[in-house]
């Protein structure tokens, strides 16, 4: 006996009428007798007599009314504590919140639209905090994780592009890193950040020690200051696609495509035995 036929039978009851139910409950009136004789055929009994007004129950209709009552009502609970298990915690850094999981979010949504999560942006460290001590389920990273209980898993990187104003003198052709001199940098993150360490090892490696005039926590705000003129910067290219398609930043590959900023799944080892979470998993890898 399923929840449809228990909530089917439980409907005919409270209208007296199979008409009314399948109204009430938006289905063929068809439907709805094919569900009561299944359910009828499972029991071994009639559980409706036909009146002149529509239904009334049976003898055995009436001893299964509250068991039928109580079936749907555990099941309802079930469900709910299931979906409720089922609603993930996904913690991010700011700037892969701002690009990139809005869209993959709402892609997933469309496809399952019962999906529930819990969002929140969170800085590296506390990422990884998150996923031990079980506040988090999973979490997407710009910087490798080593840890012996966490699981990662790579996402296409994103290449790591030199910003400037499409005005600027290094757009119609770089004069390459002996030429940088005191070029003003607007920098993202303090230098303790595992972005700003990334970009300031590639400089360094080429000889290159930035004359950083800003150091600012969002992208979005080194953005803005590039637009100014106020300097350059280093840059992931999904952060700046639609500022470059309309013209107000340039984007150099000054690395030829060899400088990239990588993007992971991490979550705990544990979780690749959870059925309801890894579809998610797979889904993110898929469509990011």
């Amino acid at each position: 006996m399923d929840l449809q036929s228990m909530e089917i039978f439980l409907t005919i009851a409270r209208h007296g009428s199979l008409n009314r139910a399948a109204t009430a409950l938006f289905l063929a009136q068809s439907t709805v007798t094919h569900r009561l004789k299944q359910l009828e055929r499972q029991v071994g009994t009639s559980l409706f007599i036909r009146t002149s007004t529509g239904v009334s129950l049976t003898a055995e209709g009436r001893r299964l009314l509250p068991v039928a009552a109580s079936i749907v009502e555990q099941l309802r609970s079930f469900s709910s504590q299931r979906d409720e298990r089922q609603a993930l915690t996904i913690v991010a850094g700011k700037a892969f919140i701002a690009y990139e999981l809005p869209r993959l979010l709402g892609e997933y949504r469309k496809q399952h639209p019962y999906f529930t999560c819990y969002v929140r942006s969170t800085l590296y460290e506390e990422s990884i905090s998150s996923l031990l001590t079980g506040t988090a389920d999973i979490a997407f990273l710009g910087h490798e994780v080593y840890h012996p209980h966490i699981h990662q898993e790579f996402l296409p990187s994103d290449r790591i592009m030199l910003v400037t104003s499409p005005d600027h003198p290094w757009t119609a052709a770089f004069p390459g890193f002996r030429k940088w001199g005191s070029e003003p940098v607007i920098a993202f993150g303090n230098h303790t950040a595992p972005y700003r360490q990334r970009v300031d090892h590639f400089l360094a490696q080429r000889g290159v020690f930035p004359n950083v005039i800003m150091e600012l926590d969002s992208f979005s705000a080194v953005i803005k200051m590039v637009e100014q003129r106020l300097g350059v910067t280093m840059l992931p290219e999904r952060t700046v696609r639609e500022e470059v398609l309309t013209g107000r930043l340039a984007a150099l590959d000054i690395a030829q495509g060899e400088f990239t900023r990588p993007t992971l799944i991490a979550y705990l080892h544990g979780k690749k035995e959870d059925e309801a979470f890894m579809p998610f998993v797979h889904w993110m890898k898929q469509y990011y």
